[in-house]
């Protein structure tokens, strides 16, 4: 009798939506779809609450900077609890906090009692409990699906985050139109309260590390092991270069929807929203891409057609010029993002991963900020147009530079075979 089971050394390449049929990741993905949509309303709330009680340029942008800042504060800290604890119960206590804090602020919003410092206390205690729970929503998903599903459960990641970053800031701008700057606030708490009851409901308590490593000691061990892999190291490199090349995308697109295009706040949403539809594209043919070339192949690609699109977005003074350019914008910029974070979970052993991920968003971000704070002032000197050729032009010098650092990857073959290992180790 013929065995017509597939071969466990060649598995058929999974699609962008095949993790979904595994019911716990499944769970964890519209937990995690609905804690980003909560992150834009509260991002989009907080942000206009600010604008009605102090319109001045410094107040507004210090709702951002409250919000970020602790991720480089406590990126790497909520890394290390999220290796030494049970990580279900650390989210679903996260989230926990995040419904009590965010429905404290709509009944102050709705009594009159919002002042612009409790918004700036408001939106650090919320970028605290999110900067402890992105690491861990990262690290649980390697243990939920098979490992040659990894690639497109990450990619399902990012379809939810440009999801997110469509719907959020649209939802978030009606409520406050037809129901009050409270409103946004309400909802968001009702999107946590339904993290919390999809993870009880399905989440099982997951893998962790030694409870005897004490957290000091344990982010040294997370700092020297991923500083110290030269898969790791090369990974970083990558993706904090291109972080900061091309992180005027998002900095100065108000100002190219303004000044370049000629438009108001809804053409900037149309223009932020064309960015999330192009990451939504990527995601779906990513794992065409990846079943033809390689990881490195595709990150840099997606590095010299971002590099490209930079420089014609510098020529674009038309709204219906622009779309075209920032979705085609949006897939190379998902294509890289997620093939590095794929690249990431794949090098991180078990024992280290959530730290190793806290590591690569501080790097991301950090390089995120300091790009958009020196593409600021450049802006301020040569313009915006001559700005993003500039940025083009250093990402093309960045790739070729760091050309020899190759982003780790498996092929299709390399995972069945790893496979039997990987199962072996969650057991």
């Amino acid at each position: 009798m013929t065995d017509t089971r597939p071969s466990p050394l060649r598995p058929s390449t999974p699609s962008s939506l095949t993790p979904l049929a595994i019911p716990i990741f499944r769970a964890v993905w519209l937990a995690s779809v609905a804690s980003n949509v909560g992150i834009w309303l509260g991002n989009v709330g907080t942000a206009w609450l600010m604008t009605d009680l102090r319109p001045t340029p410094v107040m507004v942008t210090l709702v951002q900077t409250a919000a970020s800042l602790p991720v480089f504060l406590f990126a790497l800290p909520a890394g290390v609890v999220g290796d030494i604890v049970d990580r279900r119960r650390l989210l679903v206590m996260l989230h926990v906090g995040l419904v009590a804090a965010t429905l404290l602020l709509a009944f102050s919003t709705a009594l009159g009692l919002t002042t612009a410092a409790v918004i700036l206390v408001a939106s650090f205690l919320f970028g605290t409990l999110l900067a402890f729970a992105m690491p861990v929503f990262q690290a649980i998903v390697p243990d939920l699906v098979p490992r040659h599903e990894l690639a497109p459960a990450v990619s399902l990641n990012s379809i939810g985050i440009n999801v997110a970053r469509v719907i959020g800031p649209a939802l978030g701008g009606a409520l406050i139109l037809y129901c009050g700057t409270a409103a946004p606030f309400f909802l968001n708490g009702l999107f946590y309260i339904a993290v919390v009851v999809l993870l009880l409901r399905w989440l099982s308590p997951l893998p962790q590390a030694a409870r005897g490593e004490w957290i000091v000691g344990a982010a040294v061990s997370g700092l020297r092991h991923t500083l110290g892999a030269p898969e790791t190291r090369a990974t970083l490199i990558r993706s904090g270069g291109y972080a900061f090349c091309a992180s005027l995308y998002f900095s100065l697109l108000p100002l190219i929807a303004r000044n370049q295009v000629g438009g108001g706040a809804g053409t900037y949403g149309l223009l932020l929203g064309c960015l999330g539809i192009g990451g939504i594209v990527s995601v779906v043919l990513l794992p065409r891409w990846r079943a033809r070339f390689t990881p490195n192949r595709i990150a840099r690609a997606g590095s010299v057609a971002s590099a490209c699109l930079l420089a014609a977005l510098a020529a674009c003074h038309t709204l219906w010029s622009a779309v075209p350019v920032l979705l085609a914008s949006g897939i190379a910029w998902v294509a890289v993002v997620a093939t590095v974070n794929v690249a990431a979970q794949t090098a991180l052993p078990a024992w280290v991963r959530a730290r190793g991920l806290s590591i690569f968003m501080i790097v991301f971000n950090g390089m995120m900020a300091l790009g958009s704070a020196v593409w600021g002032l450049v802006a301020s000197l040569v313009g915006i147009p001559s700005t993003f050729v500039l940025s083009a032009l250093c990402l093309v010098a960045f790739d070729l530079l760091t050309a020899r650092w190759r982003i780790p990857g498996d092929d299709a073959l390399a995972l069945a075979v790893a496979e039997p290992i990987g199962q072996e180790q969650r057991g």
